[in-house]
């Protein structure tokens, strides 16, 4: 939500008002991680003293440093597809800034450091299956589903369980969800009435 903010250019805290509803559906493989801890200052640095002098020493009762470790989780060459449903007149706009690459702010995942590059891919239309067995390709609602254990088992996947927030208010509370993920991006059967087909391709929406 907040990178579709960035690309149509909207304030803080309006994307979770004015994009609902939206549905969007998420694929890829889970990256290689890193943990990392950053020093965060909590205050500025003591001043300088306005004149030097060739015999100054550093004074004894500098100001103490406030600062913090933050732990953060780097991913190395993140790479997803998504598929993004919005309600008019955001869902054109979007489309046209994405294929002519004109986004309003710099999207990124994260920190505003980690630049996202997104590329246009194509424009479909998705039909509601009915309830059935299928293999989805995407990120899927636990809630939603029934795995179909004894496949998963036998084609040896990696089901990865996580949980996300899902929804934001525009006083920034979060509604989380539990979701499952194959480490690779393979297909998960399972039984659904969540279900969509995209062209060829099977998904669920988060």
């Amino acid at each position: 939500m907040g990178i579709m903010g960035a690309v149509l250019g909207l304030p803080k805290d309006q994307p979770q008002e004015l994009l609902e509803p939206m549905h969007v559906a998420l694929s890829g493989k889970i990256p290689v991680t890193h943990w990392h801890k950053a020093k965060l200052r909590k205050d500025p640095p003591e001043s300088l003293s306005y004149i030097i002098k060739r015999s100054q020493k550093q004074e004894k009762n500098t100001k103490p440093e406030k600062a913090t470790l933050i732990t953060q989780e780097w991913l190395f060459n993140p790479s997803y597809e998504v598929w993004v449903g919005l309600p008019e007149p955001y869902h054109t706009e979007l489309e046209n800034r994405i294929k002519e690459r004109k986004w309003y702010f710099q999207p990124s995942l994260g920190l505003s450091e980690m630049m996202a590059d997104i590329e246009y891919i194509d424009s479909i239309t998705v039909d509601k299956l009915p309830e059935g067995t299928y293999s989805i390709e995407t990120v899927i609602r636990q809630d939603y589903v029934q795995l179909d254990i004894e496949k998963c088992y036998a084609e040896k996947l990696a089901i990865n369980l996580l949980r996300m927030p899902r929804t934001v208010t525009p006083k920034r509370v979060f509604n989380h969800a539990n979701y499952f993920m194959e480490k690779d991006a393979r297909p998960i059967p399972l039984k659904t009435s969540e279900a969509y087909l995209g062209e060829e391709r099977v998904l669920m929406f988060l």
